[in-house]
């Protein structure tokens, strides 16, 4: 049988935590501490609490290791884990087995899930902006939609206007301009700090995306999902294994339940895990969109490890993870090299 350690990041409760779970607080106050009101975020907490309920309850032989404070369980090396990897992981979660999911754009198999014209470019201001003018040329009145690859969350999302305009946020707190796009505006010192790195930005058509939904791909096959609504997290599951609760438009905050559209990204979802499963490795979700015909594609893949969970049917996640020890495993021979889980080089301090 083989055991499991449970990464935990030991956030704060928030002001309304006696109105969680019972199990919630139970396991909180079992593994890290009292679970008393405090001023942390509630969905954090909530997510945090949620994996380390159910991991404790139904993966085998667990061991929980708390961020920050000292393990005295077995061998890391000789567990499974399970749980949020930090920007500085350990050295055993170096040696997990790699995820590609976060260069999904690299993938030839899900080009075709995708439902709109997508270009992966080097680091070039020059190429950036010639990509930028011929999708804008291609598409007529569509827009387009620029995002740098190395580091996803370091530069915010270039939304070109179709006339070619864009806005530049002011780094220190002031009105965006509307200024003509061009990549040396948009990303400035990283033109030169990452030149010459092949497939660098993705330039895409900008397109209308409803109902976005998450689903969890373990295995290579898809196991539970959920709406993208921030406000909901596993707390809210009702017991459904594919929630059907979703927003038309992200954050709107007008919930609706579809049922209907949740079994259509149910069955898409297994179309496109299995036309992927030479190409993709490791644990992954698949966040899905429906254009305005109705029609489910691809907005991204990313890394499970550190993935919202929204109103997750926790049970069915753990159970599927329970039973695929091996995509959670550490290598002796990978020696802590970066790529474990979707962590990337660049975010290493190595």
């Amino acid at each position: 049988m083989t055991g499991w350690l449970i990464d935990i990041i030991p956030k704060e409760c928030p002001p309304d935590v006696m109105d969680t779970p019972e199990a919630y607080r139970a396991a909180w106050g079992r593994y890290v501490g009292e679970a008393v009101p405090g001023d942390g975020d509630p969905e954090d907490w909530r997510e945090q609490a949620a994996r380390l309920e159910a991991a404790a309850r139904i993966l085998p032989d667990p061991h929980v290791r708390v961020t920050g404070r000292p393990y005295d369980g077995p061998d890391p090396m000789m567990l499974a884990h399970y749980g949020a990897v930090m920007c500085r992981p350990y050295a055993d979660q170096l040696a997990l087995p790699p995820s590609n999911a976060v260069r999904w754009d690299l993938m030839p198999a899900l080009r075709p899930f995708l439902g709109r014209d997508v270009r992966s470019v080097p680091c070039d201001g020059d190429a950036i902006d010639t990509a930028v003018r011929g999708l804008l040329d291609r598409h007529p009145g569509a827009g387009a939609v620029v995002k740098f690859m190395l580091r996803e969350k370091r530069l915010p999302l270039a939304f070109v206007d179709p006339d070619g305009m864009f806005e530049q946020s002011d780094e220190y707190g002031g009105e965006p301009e509307r200024i003509p796009f061009a990549a040396w505006r948009w990303a400035g010192y990283d033109l030169a700090l990452f030149e010459g790195e092949p497939d660098a930005a993705l330039v895409q058509q900008r397109t209308r995306m409803r109902y976005e939904y998450r689903v969890q791909v373990i295995g290579g096959e898809p196991v539970c999902g959920a709406g993208c609504v921030e406000r909901f997290t596993p707390a809210d599951n009702r017991g459904d294994q594919y929630d059907p609760r979703m927003e038309e438009t992200r954050n709107n905050g007008r919930i609706e339940s579809h049922p209907d559209i949740t079994r259509l990204y149910e069955a898409f979802a297994h179309e496109v895990a299995h036309a992927i499963r030479d190409e993709a490795t490791g644990p992954y979700v698949m966040d899905l969109y429906l254009d305005d015909a109705g029609q489910p594609h691809v907005i991204e893949l990313n890394p499970q490890s550190n993935s919202g969970l929204y109103a997750l049917d926790m049970d069915a996640l753990l159970t599927a993870i329970r039973d695929n020890p091996d995509q959670f495993m550490p290598d002796p021979s990978r020696g802590g090299m970066p790529g474990c889980l979707g962590v990337r080089e660049h975010d290493l301090d190595i």
